[in-house]
């Protein structure tokens, strides 16, 4: 696995603690953007760095996603690359577009679209400074840095005039978003008139909104940890939320079955695969928990591609 994306960090250990306790506090109790942030930094370094994580899913790149997976599909890297490409499609990227990428993790789908969609420009923003800095890295590395802007900043306040993008996706990302309104909105001023937004989200199940168990109340603390209240509501109500931001063609595509539950059974399939006969009892039990995590996610949970246009 000599191949694999690793972040190399250096600095002080005593400082990086403090720095981790401290990321730990606005996790706890933080502004829900506050929060968000500090779950990422806090998640980054199973994702940039050596870990049971990468090893168990088989990760060479730095893929935040559930992944989109296909019929024979074993392989979470080229899963991630199909949820990619399904979102391109949603969207219609194509030659010649200016693309805006709203909270882009490391970049890896922008990389991927301008190798196999040749848009003009994709500019990014994003609310964790590490993954941005990480994120540049990367693209000078790949020779992609003069196509791509990336910048810290805010979904519900984006830095651009009216007007000035083909495409807005969101990936994975606008359910954190405060609010997933706001950035709705916003997404309709950037964009020129037969622009398209197009979003891979998550929303609960209609069915599962009124479950009071012990674990739908566990998944409700963490969920609302990183995901605003205001922005829990199912797949309808979505379609409502796009219309009322002045959208139109608006359809929200439920693809549950081909992102949570496959992504489940490969984390466990590979807790026994050949060159993690390594992992410690705490690593094997820690991927169990995060397999169980997932299926019991998939039952109260939806897995949405969005797509809408602008007039």
């Amino acid at each position: 696995m000599s191949n694999q994306v690793i972040v190399a960090r250096h600095g002080n250990p005593i400082l990086k603690r403090m720095a981790a306790a401290s990321r730990v506090m606005r996790y706890l109790t933080g502004s829900p953007t506050a929060r968000v942030r500090s779950f990422y930094e806090l998640n980054g370094r199973r994702i940039t760095g050596k870990s049971a994580y990468r090893d168990v899913l088989g990760l060479k790149s730095l893929y935040v996603n559930y992944g989109y997976w296909m019929s024979g599909c074993t392989d979470q890297d080229k899963a991630c690359e199909a949820l990619a490409d399904k979102l391109a499609d949603a969207a219609g990227i194509t030659d010649g577009d200016h693309i805006l990428d709203v909270g882009f993790g490391y970049g890896e789908q922008d990389f991927r679209w301008l190798r196999t969609r040749n848009p003009e420009q994709i500019v990014g923003v994003n609310v964790t400074p590490s993954q941005v800095e990480i994120a540049r890295q990367r693209a000078v590395e790949l020779n992609l840095a003069d196509r791509l802007d990336l910048r810290v900043g805010s979904a519900t306040a984006l830095p651009f005039e009216a007007d000035s993008f083909d495409r807005v996706v969101a990936l994975e990302s606008a359910c954190h978003f405060d609010t997933r309104q706001s950035f709705f909105e916003e997404a309709f001023r950037v964009l020129r008139p037969s622009g398209v937004i197009a979003t891979a989200d998550l929303v609960p199940r209609v069915l599962a909104m009124s479950h009071k168990g012990l674990s739908a109340r566990m998944e409700s603390f963490g969920r609302g940890r990183v995901i605003p209240n205001c922005n829990w509501y199912p797949r309808t109500r979505y379609v409502e939320c796009l219309t009322e931001a002045g959208f139109v063609d608006v359809d929200v595509e439920d693809v549950s079955d081909k992102v949570l539950v496959p992504h489940a059974k490969h984390a466990r399939k590979r807790l026994t695969a050949p060159g993690n006969e390594h992992l410690s009892r705490y690593e094997r039990r820690s991927m169990r928990l995060y397999a169980n995590l997932i299926e019991n996610r998939a039952i109260v949970q939806e897995y949405i591609i969005a797509v809408a246009r602008k007039p």
